[in-house]
């Protein structure tokens, strides 16, 4: 007879599925408040968002943004609002599915976007997330 050993710890990928809703209250959360401190987007990113959606049909840019990038495939630079040359990250609809599940994984990060899931995110959250988005890791805050 075979004797197993017992397992303290098991890997397991787990696919969480994001609503469009709580993606897009990330944005808005992030980008009119929580990552404002960090982030900088020039007129010339303005001019890419806006040419995919216009102000007359999205006033919010943070919205604007977040649809130019998931419905029109827009990538959009983000730079440091300290030194506004400085580039630090894309966001684009790749990046970001690949960069939201980076952040699943992530033991000291995840619970941002458990916070979100349970429509219970702020701010905070939505800073870490975005962070992760644009940067694909937490550097400020």
């Amino acid at each position: 007879m075979q004797t197993l050993t017992p397992i303290n710890k098991m890997n397991i990928k787990i696919k969480r599925q994001i609503e469009r809703q709580i993606l897009e209250d990330v944005f808005v959360n992030a980008l009119e408040g929580g990552s404002n401190y960090w982030y900088w987007l020039p007129e010339k990113e303005v001019l890419k968002i806006r040419k995919a959606v216009t102000k007359k049909d999205e006033p919010c840019l943070s919205v604007a943004l977040f649809k130019a990038v998931v419905d029109h495939g827009v990538e959009v630079d983000i730079y440091d609002r300290e030194d506004e040359g400085e580039l630090l990250g894309t966001i684009s609809i790749h990046s970001m599915e690949r960069r939201l599940q980076s952040l699943s994984d992530n033991n000291l990060y995840a619970w941002a976007l458990d916070l979100h899931l349970r429509e219970d995110g702020d701010a905070n959250s939505a800073d870490v997330i975005f962070q992760y988005i644009a940067l694909n890791e937490v550097i400020y805050g």
